[in-house]
């Protein structure tokens, strides 16, 4: 019963704010990549399996929160699924980590941050998935780093994996990539732009361009967040079925 928990807390908690700015729209599926060009990776035993990996120190609201977030991750990051294989999205298999264990990672870290500048998590993912396809050593053409994509002469500058190739490197054989300051500083600066601007969609467009203003990044990160909460709901009703009955 603890994903359908996950689930009334996710879709509960915060919902009701965000649906208020946001038309409804789901994100299509990642593209096809070939499966006979990739190793498949085992899909996860249980959803007890992720909550087995979930930080003990989180409040049991936030765990239950990223239990449901890790899910609709895994499968936003898969291309390729048959039967209890699946192939996820190339710079997540070619890290040097295996990537069920760096999409929990994520999903934690993303949550914690969440929680702690009070923003929905299922938002702050979605901004990622959009920043940089949740690759955190992505690269912007003016030198943004981090999976939100952080300005290296903006909120990056304080920011060590932003600042440090040296660190960096040292991070790609961490589950987390050392993305916690990272995630932080972009659900600090996405919080108080909402605060600022009065409303969710034109917060996002001035985390993108610094002008109170609803934009185009506004509707992508929105229909990505709208996508994530679908996945999230498909996991409960595939995994959880028999609890249901």
């Amino acid at each position: 019963m603890r994903t359908l928990m996950a689930m009334g807390v996710v879709i509960g908690s915060w919902t009701g704010a965000a649906s208020a700015q946001q038309a409804e729209g789901d994100e299509p599926a990642p593209a096809t990549e070939s499966a006979e060009a990739a190793e498949a990776n085992p899909e996860p035993e249980s959803e007890a399996q992720a909550e087995d990996e979930a930080d003990p120190g989180m409040s049991e609201a936030a765990r239950e929160s990223a239990v449901a977030l890790a899910r609709a991750l895994e499968r936003r990051l898969t291309v390729w699924e048959r039967g209890n294989r699946r192939i996820y999205v190339w710079h997540c298999r070619s890290a040097r980590v295996e990537c069920r264990a760096r999409v929990v990672a994520m999903a934690q870290l993303i949550t914690q941050a969440s929680w702690r500048h009070s923003v929905d998590p299922f938002l702050v993912a979605a901004m990622a998935l959009r920043e940089s396809g949740l690759n955190p050593f992505a690269e912007g053409s003016i030198g943004e780093r981090g999976i939100v994509q952080l300005h290296p002469r903006g909120i990056g500058s304080r920011v060590r994996f932003v600042r440090s190739e040296a660190y960096r490197r040292r991070c790609e054989r961490r589950p987390d990539a050392c993305q916690g300051e990272v995630v932080d500083a972009g659900a600090e600066h996405v919080s108080a732009a909402i605060a600022r601007c009065g409303s969710i969609p034109e917060g996002l467009g001035a985390y993108n361009t610094g002008v109170c203003q609803e934009t185009g990044y506004s509707r992508r990160v929105l229909e990505e967040r709208s996508n994530l909460l679908r996945l999230a709901k498909q996991a409960v009703s595939a995994n959880d079925a028999s609890l249901m009955n």
